[in-house]
């Protein structure tokens, strides 16, 4: 239980400290921090759906930075 427990707290650590970075990534993709930050509570509920797919052993952002390009993508349709 307690390997679960750290990888949940490792994810939690991943992820807040990566949410500058995001939303500098995502507001030069969208444009604009107004929808860059919307895009960004979306990547943040998907990443959190997804983080069983967090692996440890390699690097958070570049995963983030994956599942945001997929969220700007979609907020442009």
């Amino acid at each position: 239980m307690k390997q679960v427990d750290s990888g949940h707290a490792l994810f939690e650590m991943e992820l807040a400290g990566a949410q500058l970075a995001l939303l500098s990534y995502i507001a030069k993709l969208s444009g604009g921090l107004q929808d860059a930050q919307d895009i960004l509570q979306e990547t943040n509920l998907t990443l959190c759906r997804e983080r069983r797919k967090f692996n440890p052993d390699r690097p958070f952002l570049p995963w983030a930075r994956a599942v945001a390009y997929y969220a700007v993508l979609s907020w442009r349709k």
